[in-house]
């Protein structure tokens, strides 16, 4: 089965479910002998889970579209080759020549 949902969608039955969720636990902890509202809180947490991942794949695909994502890897299609990208370090920093307050006014 294929459902397409809008990101708002996704965020709507997601705060649905957690809501649901909160409420299955509460009434679990009302009557702790009740192990199927316990299997129903979960139910409801993997779901959550389930659509939380699925909305972040979809978020970092439009971040990558847009060139927002991670850098390049190389090894896609579309990807620059590694040695086509500049991933080497522009500045090195000596932690022992950062200005500290001591020698602060002596940089000035």
């Amino acid at each position: 089965m294929k459902i397409e949902l809008t990101d708002d969608e996704v965020t709507t039955i997601m705060v649905a479910l957690d809501n649901y969720w909160h409420q299955t636990l509460n009434e679990w902890e009302a009557d702790t002998n009740n192990d199927e509202i316990l299997t129903q809180a979960g139910s409801a947490e993997w779901c959550w889970q389930k659509l939380f991942g699925f909305q972040q794949d979809f978020r970092n695909s439009i971040a990558d579209a847009v060139g927002e994502g991670e850098s390049s890897c190389g090894g896609c299609a579309g990807c620059p080759s590694a040695s086509e990208t500049n991933n080497e370090p522009t500045a090195s920093v000596d932690p022992f020549e950062i200005p500290t307050q001591s020698n602060y006014e002596d940089m000035k």
